[in-house]
């Protein structure tokens, strides 16, 4: 299957110029073998969609890119399943304070676990889930796993805070701050244990809608953190204008920290403007002691990363965390 595309130049109607795109796509009978006609049209179908996203001007299709469709289809329909079954899991990655090395919170991860045993990366599914408009039924599910988490460790005798990722498609739904409000009394969890992380640039995109939600929240007495913090195109111009109660530190920041002085000037920056503006401030992505050093001299004060521990399921957490004195019931 090979795909063409060229533009004709001098296509006129009534002496008006107009500009075509054409796209034709060329398809070998030997990849067609043994496939029913309706599959042969999805897979025209999608070569053109991802020649059309990727902007492409040829593209040859292989077997590989085949297999790559078939899975992606088959993985909507799994997600569906997963989604209505409420199958699928969350990991939990400590932050830890820089003064203390003691864990102060958890980050929430959503996970999913195949029938057949294997994960689908987070970045992948949740891509899914928003093309096919399930990233809202999904949140849901991840946030009340949450809930259900954070209960399981207060039986635990640990009561540290748990921060979860909220996307746009959720904060510009106008019903998403009353869910989220009766799930929490559903529960009976203190707002307080929770806290919403949103990247920068959702917090830009949308953003009179976006701004009203995370007010909503702050009121309500959950923390907000601006995730990705200085990737945006516009961190120093809305940095005193998104309702938040802190800012995360890229991971891209603190890589490399010790062999890069711009990356050191990056995060000391950053670290001036959260002081200016009353911010706490967390590091990704710490994952050698010199990072966690060179960022406590520098007043951070919280950090995660593979460094201190890797996410973890919570029954891994729960022996992880007998290390500390951070739970009553040891």
């Amino acid at each position: 299957m090979q795909l063409v595309t060229f533009k004709i130049k001098k296509f006129e109607i009534e002496q008006v110029k107009q500009y075509i795109d054409v796209r034709i796509l060329e398809l070998k009978l030997s990849v067609a073998l043994n496939l029913p006609p309706e599959k042969v049209i999805s897979l025209a179908e999608s070569s053109l969609n991802s020649s059309q996203v990727n902007q492409a001007k040829y593209i040859q299709h292989t077997e590989e890119k085949t297999d790559q469709i078939t899975r992606r289809y088959e993985l909507m329909a799994e997600l569906r399943t997963a989604i209505g079954n409420k199958s699928l899991q969350v990991a939990l990655q400590p932050k830890i304070s820089l003064s203390t090395l003691k864990p102060v919170g958890f980050e929430a991860l959503a996970r999913w676990q195949r029938a057949d045993g294997s994960f689908v990366r987070p970045d992948e599914f949740i891509e899914l889930a928003e093309t096919v408009g399930l990233i809202n039924e999904l949140d849901h599910v991840i946030f009340e796993k949450i809930l259900e988490t954070i209960n399981q460790l207060k039986e635990q005798g640990c009561n540290l805070p748990v921060a979860f990722n909220a996307s746009s498609y959720d904060l510009v739904e106008p019903s998403y701050f009353e869910q989220i409000k009766t799930k929490i009394e559903e529960y009976n969890i203190l707002p307080s244990m929770l806290e919403l992380e949103v990247t920068e640039t959702q917090a830009i995109s949308n953003y009179n809608l976006i701004k009203e939600a995370l007010e909503r929240f702050i009121t309500l007495g959950m923390k907000v953190s601006i995730d990705d913090f200085g990737t945006g195109y516009s961190s120093l111009a809305h940095i005193n204008e998104i309702p938040s109660t802190s800012i995360k530190i890229d991971r891209y920041f603190v890589s490399d920290l010790e062999f890069n002085d711009n990356n050191q000037y990056m995060i000391k920056m950053i670290l001036s403007l959260a002081n200016q503006f009353n911010f706490s401030v967390i590091a990704e992505g710490v994952e050698n002691e010199f990072e966690a050093q060179w960022l406590h001299q520098q007043g951070c004060e919280t950090a995660q990363g593979y460094y201190f521990s890797k996410p973890l399921f919570l029954k891994d957490l729960i022996v992880w965390l007998k290390q500390f004195e951070v739970c009553k019931n040891e």
